[in-house]
């Protein structure tokens, strides 16, 4: 993972015998926003650092399990409304004299409505974080395409210099990684000319999705 301007590199932390780890905001502090938070701290990969959403009771009760700790209460430049106000806090970071001496993010988990997914991603392009956003992506084809524009790196020669995902979890999962591998590799099966998909995991998620 190339090193941000927000990002000490690894020179910097060549007299610390702890390993940097990124700091991740998490945008919406609902049930995905709650699993990523409890993952990136269960894997110890990660920090939660800060957390926005504009409903203050989930976005104080993420941030007392996985960021203020034993603070009571969040610090400045971990608890937010919205996207927007942490995008104000952030441009004003970087601009103050002393922004190495203030919380900073290096990545960024969408977790908020699908139609927000958009505004979002392209609000927060220019700070060139990291960011995985949920899925899906956007709710047209003119939404990916603006957040695909958003995401273009600033010199095509260099490439990009940080990591942009969605949140397609399952297709990592060992079971359809190796049914891919058996499928299309290994051709187990032969010619593919139909498929039958089942999702069974519990009627609850079944009518949430018919809902959506």
């Amino acid at each position: 993972m190339a090193p941000s301007a927000s990002t000490p590199s690894r020179s910097d932390n060549s007299r610390n015998t702890t390993p940097y780890l990124p700091r991740i905001l998490i945008i919406g502090a609902g049930s995905r926003g709650n699993a990523y938070a409890r993952a990136v701290k269960e894997s110890g990969l990660g920090v939660v650092a800060a957390v926005a959403d504009p409903i203050p009771y989930k976005r104080r009760l993420l941030g007392s399990k996985y960021i203020w700790n034993n603070h009571g209460k969040s610090l400045p430049g971990q608890e937010f409304d919205d996207w927007q106000h942490f995008a104000t806090w952030e441009h004003q970071r970087r601009t103050d004299q002393l922004a190495n001496t203030h919380v900073r993010i290096d990545g960024v988990f969408i977790c908020v409505l699908d139609e927000q997914h958009a505004e979002v991603v392209t609000g927060l392009a220019p700070f060139k974080l990291h960011i995985m956003c949920e899925k899906p992506l956007a709710t047209s084809l003119q939404q990916c395409l603006q957040i695909y524009s958003s995401l273009l790196p600033s010199n095509p020669a260099i490439g990009p210099q940080t990591i942009f995902g969605i949140g397609h979890v399952l297709r990592y999962s060992p079971h359809n990684m190796l049914l891919r591998h058996l499928v299309l590799e290994d051709e187990v099966v032969g010619d593919v000319f139909s498929v039958e998909h089942t999702e069974p995991v519990g009627w609850w998620h079944f009518s949430h999705s018919y809902v959506r």
